[in-house]
């Protein structure tokens, strides 16, 4: 079913507390037409060839990392591959855990996307637990929001997994940025952008180191 389809990775993370419930996997896609002006993530959005990746080798990968409660979809735009992302989510749910959670952020306003008249939006739809939709405005930026940009942007529980009263504890748990060496590389994630404060000085610290 899912022979020749391959997702267009742009990075991988593979503990994460900052991209949604719990400890996360996370993936970036590579691909994004939407490109809002500001986008944290602005090398993900060309569409061009990054890493191709099979959905049963990234359910490989996801089955190696232990005590994660799902995996986190972001970009670049997921929508933009749903046919992929929805091939990979069935591997991971039927090698790893059939329950595991999965979040993924958007660009698209939610109602554009229910209102999609592409089946394959409506399956992908059908497979997120909570989806954060919505174009980046860089005037309406707020790091003060749990996993969201911009104050335009909107949280959507999509299964009865998960529910907006849970956001309380979760805004507490999730960090706003985050730093994690994975595989002896350094990630940074999170809402303060490329601004972080932290970044900065974390990158002044790695340059001093190298010199």
């Amino acid at each position: 079913m899912n022979e020749g389809l391959l997702l267009n990775v742009a990075d991988t993370m593979s503990r994460s507390r900052a991209n949604g419930p719990g400890v996360r996997a996370v993936i970036w896609v590579q691909g994004c037409t939407i490109g809002c002006p500001g986008c944290y993530n602005a090398f993900t959005h060309p569409h061009k060839s990054a890493k191709l990746m099979q959905p049963a080798e990234i359910a490989k990968w996801v089955d190696t990392i232990s005590d994660i409660e799902g995996i986190t979809f972001s970009g670049g735009e997921p929508f933009e591959q749903a046919a992929a992302i929805i091939a990979t989510i069935d591997e991971i749910r039927l090698l790893c855990d059939p329950k595991f959670s999965v979040f993924a952020f958007s660009g698209f306003e939610y109602d554009s996307l229910i209102e999609s008249e592409d089946p394959v939006v409506q399956e992908l739809l059908k497979r997120l637990d909570i989806l954060s939709a919505g174009p980046y405005i860089s005037k309406l930026r707020d790091t003060n929001l749990l996993w969201r940009g911009s104050s335009n942007q909107t949280l959507q529980y999509l299964s009865k997994r998960y529910s907006s009263r849970e956001e309380e504890k979760w805004t507490k748990e999730s960090p706003v940025e985050e730093f994690t060496l994975d595989n002896n590389s350094m990630h940074f994630t999170g809402f303060e952008g490329p601004g972080s404060a932290i970044l900065k000085s974390a990158l002044k610290q790695l340059n001093q180191t190298h010199h």
